[in-house]
């Protein structure tokens, strides 16, 4: 008696040659039966395949199976907009969408974005997709949202993230994934993957450091948005970190992966590796030369030990198609151990319809003109994402909005006026808006625009002068020292040592030493003492091979290599009189042709560089907007912050143009905190625009001058300085991380957002006071705008647990709406929250736990609670 599986498959046979729009190089097999249960289909192709083709479909950068129809998996990124070799929209960067504290409007986003993203795929050009330049459609699986919660602003990926909090992380994570997938009952519309599972927050030692995390921080503090991800959003890949979590590396962390995300939170889509992050288990490999865990002694024991763990499905280099192949032909992994990953992969790709006719996709008809037409919902994040931090009186009125009407002239300066700042992983926008622009397209031809173009980044960059250095040749002098390796990554016995007065090397045929062959790595050392105290800017310029600068053992910055010339620059605060350690790695690659390497710096203006064009023009105006601010110059992957707040030289320009004119406007540009009490105690009007997309000059001059009345919230805290931060490496949240056990003063605290109106919350209401474990607490509360001018304000909701217990938060969000108010109007908002999600991790019984006592605290500020009232679980 045949089963149902083989009367599906004999069916599907004789069907198959039916099969409508059957491409010519699909063979007409059960697989490509859409009528077919998934795991009939997987059968099928499972059976047809070779151990190596199933380590094709399981890797990144590969060429699929031709001979079986199968198109390789082309990855993508769309953090905030589709990044492509097309042109597309560019939303805010992710840390200024968490700042409008509106997931409806993200989710909207993520539907904006993955629209694009089927329009690539079904009507655009080929891209290429990996690295044999293969051509396939445009990406359906992408490698975002990053989830990470922002513990420290100095950490380089912040603005990547949704702050500082875990219902905030978790809220605006979902919303993103559930726009990204869409709502069809069968097929995905993209698939979304959350990153990086989990602790990964730092990035100068990201590949080999360890989070030592206690369970219950992970439980309450680091899990809570993945869990939310997964469960609410159904996100259906999940990306692992670099870093390993109490010693044991994510990638064959079975405990995170297996007995956390899949038994616990019930995650069945597929679990990939961050690139390169199996080959960072083998010793003596570094990803891009640095030094990784080092466990086991070859890629083939690294791939093993990763699928024995069965922690990963899809790895992003060409060892799951390599070495793990001759892994499992060699017994050390179990066969099953290989087809489970390889399920869970084409799993995915048949959600997304990637093997079933192109007229069953429900976004077919997506036209390749929809790239680039969200323009609209661009603005309108831009605008909800402007937090308005600081709107003193000048002359006993707010300076902000600016009356149009009552000005002659303005004065536009600062680093970012005439530069839009997109932020990391961002695609090409069409016709993009800076703030100077936004600023003249919104006067007009009835105020006169005074713009100051900013000098303090155009001087040259110069070799360190060997008078600054102090490690010292034999004649005196100072030099590098340079160390040769015979591989790539500099690692092992130099085979040669020389010295440099500098570093500007360009090697083609000539290896630098006899010794070395075609592949060969350098590392160049020496000791300075800086010329003067400041903000330095350091490039490294190379071509062939990658590059990683190190200062005190610390990584400021690093590159891979690439056959073209390539430029990076990181800034870094220098203090007087001290001495530094600086390394600079390069390693040539085999398949480079050419290895060039240079480095240079550029020192920190003087003091009063700025008594030039900025103040004169500060004189003339009758006000002043200064677009000051970071970039990923000083932030972004693999470049942590050096200093805290402004660069010196901005605010040295500032201290000269507010004495100057007092109608000065700050509007700050950076996808971290900035930590500058200077802000605060002496400019009136501050604006924080994060990285605002296309449109932001245009919401930034809406804002300036009234149209948009700001309404998004700070989503993490402001210190004044670092010195109130724990160390960087030191995850224990206790010690003063977020608002959560943050006991400093701020310079603005988590929440702080102001308004052109006034707002008053009043009325709170509890539906009852007393609740049941596995219950609701169901509340409303009226928010009044008592002002003239219509404008949002967020109502959000802290809880206090008011029972003993350890490790006891100050408060913890737990929800929060914006809501929109008419001028003299009110709105009432109605908020629930699950009480179990009120539970702590007690530590002794290994489980969650509820308190008796629970205080709900009312505001619009995690420092500005107006309204609480007390509940008791029964």
């Amino acid at each position: 008696m045949k089963s149902k599986l083989a009367t599906a498959i004999s069916v599907a046979l004789l069907i198959a040659p039916a099969l409508a729009n059957a491409s010519d190089t699909r063979p007409e097999i059960p697989f490509y039966d859409h009528t077919l249960p998934f795991d009939a289909r997987l059968d099928d192709i499972s059976a047809r395949m070779s151990n190596e083709e199933k380590g094709h479909m399981i890797s990144l950068f590969n060429k699929g199976v031709p001979r079986l129809g199968l198109k390789a998996f082309t990855p993508g990124e769309a953090l905030h907009g589709l990044t492509s070799p097309h042109a597309t929209t560019v939303f805010p960067q992710s840390i200024g969408l968490a700042a409008t504290w509106d997931p409806i409007a993200v989710q909207r986003m993520g539907s904006a974005i993955s629209d694009e993203a089927r329009a690539q795929y079904h009507n655009g050009p080929n891209v290429h997709g990996n690295r044999d330049q293969v051509d396939q459609p445009g990406p359906l699986m992408f490698w975002s949202p990053v989830i990470n919660v922002a513990r420290d602003p100095r950490w380089g990926r912040t603005q990547e993230a949704y702050g500082e909090d875990p219902l905030m992380n978790g809220t605006m994570a979902t919303a993103y994934v559930t726009g990204m997938q869409g709502d069809h009952p069968k097929y995905l519309k993209t698939a979304a993957g959350a990153k990086h599972f989990v602790a990964n927050n730092e990035e100068h030692n990201r590949f080999y450091t360890s989070a030592e995390i206690s369970e219950k921080q992970l439980r309450e503090f680091y899990f809570p948005a993945y869990k939310q991800v997964v469960q609410e959003g159904n996100a259906h890949i999940i990306m692992t970190a670099y870093n390993a979590v109490n010693g044991e590396p994510a990638v064959t962390n079975k405990w995170l992966v297996n007995d956390v995300l899949r038994d616990e939170w019930g995650f069945d889509g597929l679990v990939m590796a961050d690139y390169g992050s199996v080959a960072l288990l083998t010793e003596g490999y570094g990803q891009g030369g640095l030094e990784g865990h080092g466990i086991y002694p070859s890629h083939k024991e690294s791939a093993a030990a990763v699928l024995n763990a069965q922690t990963l499905d899809l790895d992003n280099t060409s060892i799951f198609r390599r070495e793990l192949i001759q892994a499992v032909e060699e017994g050390m992994v179990p066969q099953a151990q290989l087809d489970r990953a390889f399920r869970n992969v084409m799993t995915v790709g048949l959600k997304l319809g990637m093997f079933d006719p192109e007229e069953l996709s429900p976004w077919k008809d997506i036209p390749f003109e929809t790239l680039t037409s969200f323009k609209d919902l661009a603005l309108e994040l831009a605008e909800k994402s402007i937090v308005l931090l600081q709107n003193e009186p000048v002359d006993g009125t707010p300076l902000l909005p600016l009356d149009k009407s009552a000005l002659k002239t303005v004065a536009v300066i600062g680093p970012n006026a005439e530069r839009l700042n997109y932020g990391t992983y961002s695609g090409t926008a069409t016709d993009p808006v800076t703030p100077l622009q936004g600023i003249r397209d919104y006067l007009g031809d009835d105020v006169e625009v005074l713009y100051v173009p900013w000098t303090g980044s155009e001087a040259g960059f110069d070799h360190i002068d060997m008078s600054n250095i102090t490690l010292l040749d034999d004649h005196g002098m100072g030099v590098w020292q340079a160390q040769y390796y015979d591989n790539s990554n500099a690692v092992g016995e130099p085979v040669a040592i020389g010295k440099t007065p500098n570093i500007d090397q360009h090697w083609t045929d000539t290896p630098p030493h006899e010794s070395l062959g075609k592949a060969y790595g350098v590392r160049y050392t020496t000791t300075l003492i800086p010329p003067q105290a400041g903000t330095y800017t350091l490039r490294v310029k190379h071509v062939g091979g990658n590059a990683i600068l190190k200062i005190n053992d610390n990584v400021v910055m690093r590159a891979h290599g690439r056959s073209y010339e390539q430029e990076h620059v990181a800034d870094f605060q220098f203090e007087a009189n001290q001495s530094y350690t600086l390394e600079l790695q390069s390693g040539r690659p085999s398949r480079a042709n050419e290895h060039q390497i240079s480095f240079g710096w550029r020192l920190p203006l003087e003091e009063n560089q700025f008594e030039g064009g900025e103040l004169e023009v500060a004189k003339q105006a009758d006000a002043v907007i200064a677009v000051m601010g970071l970039s990923t110059q000083f932030e972004r992957e693999s470049v942590d912050r050096s200093a805290p707040g402004l660069p010196s030289e901005q605010t040295d320009m500032l201290r000269g143009v507010i004495n100057a004119n007092p109608n000065t406007i700050v509007v700050l540009q950076s996808g971290s905190a900035i930590e500058t009490p200077f802000l605060k105690n002496r400019i009136p009007a501050v604006l924080q625009s994060w990285y605002p997309g296309e449109r932001g000059g245009e919401a930034i001059a809406n804002t300036l001058f009234g149209d948009n009345n700001p309404g998004g919230k700070l989503p993490l805290t402001f210190p004044r300085s670092w010195k109130d931060l724990p160390a960087f490496d030191d995850y224990d949240i206790t010690k003063g991380r977020s608002y959560w056990y943050f006991d400093k003063e701020p310079l603005w605290a988590f929440g702080h957002g102001l308004s052109y109106t006034d707002f008053k919350m009043d009325k709170l209401k509890l539906k009852s006071k007393k609740v049941k474990a596995d219950g609701t607490i169901d509340l409303s509360v009226r928010v009044n705008n008592t002002g003239k001018v219509d404008g949002d304000e967020v109502v959000q909701v802290y809880v206090v647990d008011k029972f003993d217990r350890s490790d006891k938060p100050q408060q913890r969000l737990k929800a929060f709406e914006r809501v929109s108010v008419k001028a003299g109007k009110s709105e009432t908002v109605e908020l629930s929250i699950d009480v179990a999600e009120l539970a702590y991790w007690d530590e002794k019984t290994k489980n969650w736990a509820l308190g008796d006592r629970y205080e709900i605290r009312v505001g619009n500020a995690s420092d500005n609670i107006t309204l609480s009232e007390t509940v008791r679980v029964k």
